[in-house]
């Protein structure tokens, strides 16, 4: 095996906002100081919010832009290890997860994209993973996570590979903006694989998960309509039948969701027509 990468090319790029101080980086390594490994901060903030480092191996971008994709991108634009962890700030990350990630790469050379396992605070898997390491295909990777995410920068880079600035918090659709990432990779024709090692933990509950939201399913209906066009009608009633048995709504309740799953679709399709999207595909 050729061991063309070393810890040291790992870089970890965190989506944060607000922060004027690092000490929100101490949690997410409660088995070391955080200054032992390289970081990259993207701090979404105001003028009068200015966070600096004193750590020569962690780096900060003060940006005044709003929207996580806007912040993965500006990561991967100024990233300058060779490989790029996706996180957020309330991960916790697992003794020795630099090391599981770059064995991976070492044996997985043809792989653009690498995503890993996330546990829960209580030591539980936080999602069905697969069991064993495979290809993902369309279907597997609207479960991945962005922290699970890892990514070598050049090939990125190089094909222009970069989260749709229009979906994900703080965006126009705030939800799908990991899986259309992951998707956009896969129409290039480079490898995104799934790697059974935990390397991460967070709590059971993520900002996608609230599926009855009205900002979960504007987004997601958006969403559907970007991947499958006129079929995301049938979906959006699929979803109401969803809503209906998960949730008890009621009648009232779920024509009002009805109507905001339509305007998804509707603002999205304004988008597509203007060919604002086109850039990201």
């Amino acid at each position: 095996m050729n061991n063309s990468f070393a810890e040291h090319d790992l870089e970890i790029v965190i989506a944060t906002m607000n922060q004027k101080r690092l000490d929100f980086l101490i949690p997410m390594f409660p088995f070391s100081h955080f200054s032992d490994f390289s970081i990259l901060v993207i701090n979404q903030t105001q003028e009068n919010k200015i966070l600096a480092s004193d750590y020569p191996s962690v780096r900060v971008i003060n940006s005044f832009e709003k929207g996580l994709s806007r912040s993965r991108n500006s990561g991967i634009q100024s990233a300058i290890g060779k490989i790029i962890l996706i996180a957020d700030d309330d991960v916790v990350f697992i003794e020795n997860f630099q090391k599981i990630i770059i064995k991976a790469y070492n044996e997985n050379q043809n792989a653009t994209v690498i995503c890993f396992q996330t546990i829960t605070q209580k030591g539980d898997s936080y999602s069905n993973y697969l069991k064993k390491k495979k290809k993902l295909n369309n279907r597997k990777i609207r479960k991945v996570l962005s922290i699970e995410v890892t990514g070598k920068v050049e090939d990125l880079r190089k094909n222009n590979c970069f989260f749709n600035e229009f979906f994900g918090l703080g965006s126009t659709f705030q939800d799908s903006e990991t899986f259309f990432f992951l998707r956009s990779i896969r129409y290039k024709r480079l490898k995104v694989l799934f790697q059974p090692s935990v390397i991460v933990k967070h709590e059971s509950f993520s900002s996608s998960d609230d599926a009855c939201s009205d900002r979960v399913i504007y987004a997601r209906m958006a969403g559907f309509y970007k991947t499958y066009g006129i079929v995301a009608y049938l979906l959006l009633l699929k979803y109401m039948f969803f809503l209906t048995r998960k949730y008890n709504l009621s009648v009232f309740e779920i024509k009002r969701k009805f109507g905001v799953g339509l305007s998804g679709i509707y603002d999205y399709k304004l988008i597509l027509n203007k060919k604002l999207d086109s850039r990201y595909e």
